[in-house]
């Protein structure tokens, strides 16, 4: 097991959803590539921007009903019917066949379910595009297309949301990996 990172030092919240997340993502079940270091960069992007620790805690566990056999449920009753209401509306509805379909429909409930929400995948979406970039800056074009559809939507609707202006400046950098699509 890894050490927590210091912004986890000392908070409840935040210490407690790291040690969960440590060992679901530890376990087995795990969706191929899911690993705790992308909700590690997304939690520490929302704790930059000086967020709450509840939300520093939805941001560790946004992705681990997408990742494992957790459910929104079980986040709920560990950590609390807010947390677990925010790792809901941060996990995509994969009833929804078609890609962009789940896509557009996530990016809606995600900025209806309000500025917390919106926060954390606006840094889901940063810390991605920075780890992409980080590795030559190749992305699936559809992703990409996501990415700015997200960039486009969330300025136009949110403008006062923050990580706006950090995706809008490190976008670019990623561009339609040769052969895909």
């Amino acid at each position: 097991m890894r050490a927590a990172p210091d912004f986890i030092a000392g908070r409840d919240q935040v210490g407690r959803a790291f040690e969960y997340a440590q060992g679901v993502y530890a376990g087995p079940g795990l969706e191929p590539g899911a690993d705790l270091e992308h909700p590690l960069a997304v939690a520490a992007i929302v704790d930059g921007a000086g967020f709450e620790d509840d939300a520093v805690a939805a941001a560790l566990l946004h992705d681990i009903v997408e990742d494992s056999t957790t459910t929104s449920d079980d986040v709920a009753a560990l950590f609390g019917p807010e947390i677990g209401g925010w790792v809901e509306v941060l996990t995509e509805d994969i009833s929804i066949a078609d890609y962009h379909a789940r896509k557009d429909e996530h990016r809606r409930r995600v900025l209806a379910g309000g500025s917390v929400t919106a926060s954390i995948y606006l840094a889901d979406k940063l810390a991605r595009t920075r780890a992409l970039a980080a590795q030559g800056g190749a992305i699936d074009p559809d992703r990409l297309e996501h990415y700015w559809d997200t960039l486009e939507l969330f300025a136009g609707r949110r403008p006062e949301l923050p990580f706006l202006s950090e995706l809008a400046a490190e976008l670019p950098e990623l561009s339609p990996a040769e052969g895909s699509g």
